[in-house]
């Protein structure tokens, strides 16, 4: 899915099971046929999931599982 980058929130803090929450929130736009302008929306990226040099604005590519999480990001060309 290409996205634009247009928040991003840094994770930590440890849940109600004691462990310890580490990544980022990534706030995006993107076209949704159902939606006059764009949608937004936050996907949350785990910490072992390394960011690539982005910053706000930048059109970036996410790559999601069969569960909807992200599985890679890269920054679009």
């Amino acid at each position: 899915m290409t996205a634009q980058l247009i928040g991003i929130m840094k994770v930590n803090f440890t849940n109600s099971e004691g462990e310890q929450i580490t990544g980022n929130n990534l706030f995006v736009a993107f076209k949704d046929e159902n939606v006059r302008g764009a949608r937004t929306e936050k996907f949350y990226v785990r910490g072992d999931i390394s960011l690539p040099e982005v910053k706000i604005q930048d059109m970036i590519e996410l790559e999601f599982n069969h569960k909807g999480k992200i599985i890679s990001l890269s920054k679009k060309a």
